[in-house]
């Protein structure tokens, strides 16, 4: 590995917490918005289920994919 490509992991690698919580906030951020247009967006809020889902399944996917592509960019 070249030295540049080495400090970038070192660096992901000290401070992929702060990465992953910054995406998850950004997930969560995310569902305020689907919750507040709700009369013209998506009403998860009629179904348990769909609320589960939503709730907690769109801060993970963007937590996670959010990693991803912050890695790929990289060059991780």
């Amino acid at each position: 590995m070249d030295e540049k490509k080495l400090r970038r992991q070192k660096h992901w690698e000290r401070n992929w917490r702060k990465w992953y919580l910054l995406y998850f906030y950004l997930g969560v951020g995310f569902n305020f918005i689907l919750y507040f247009t709700k009369p013209y967006g998506f009403d998860p809020g009629r179904s348990l289920f769909l609320g589960c889902l939503f709730g907690i399944g769109v801060p993970i996917c963007t937590m996670f994919l959010g990693g991803i592509i912050h890695r790929r960019l990289w060059g991780l």
